[in-house]
């Protein structure tokens, strides 16, 4: 008897477990950046993004498309019901022309890979 009902608290708990996650929610996973001059500067987006989950959301890695995208995040665990910033660069210096550039995004989420997108045009300096 002892034994079918630690089986039974352990398998129920062992399923509970299984609901128990970190979610994403954005505002947002897509920016774009419209039409901008040419220049030295780093364009900057702000993705919020809310864990919906029940349990603390931790980001274990970020990587972007190319040198020219930046991220920054939190590396502190955001909890259940709280906010936090992804923020994402791309760098316009000597770029020109239409750019879709990612930011990838893996954490303990199902799934756990996200994707944000940054959009946009440069003009050429005599298009000022």
């Amino acid at each position: 008897m002892r034994k079918s009902i630690f089986i039974f608290v352990f398998a129920l708990l062992s399923s509970l477990s299984a609901f128990a996650q970190a979610n994403f929610a954005f505002e947002k996973t897509d920016h774009d950046f419209g039409t901008v001059a040419a220049g030295d500067d780093t364009l900057w987006v702000d993705f919020k993004f809310t864990n919906t989950g029940s349990e603390a959301l931790s980001i274990s890695d970020v990587r972007t498309s190319c040198d020219c995208t930046l991220a920054e995040w939190p590396k502190e665990p955001v909890q259940p019901g709280k906010s936090a910033i992804i923020r994402g660069g791309f760098k316009i210096k000597d770029k020109t022309g239409r750019f879709e550039k990612s930011i990838i995004i893996f954490a303990n989420t199902v799934p756990a890979m996200t994707m944000l997108n940054l959009t946009g045009n440069v003009l050429a300096p005599a298009e000022k």
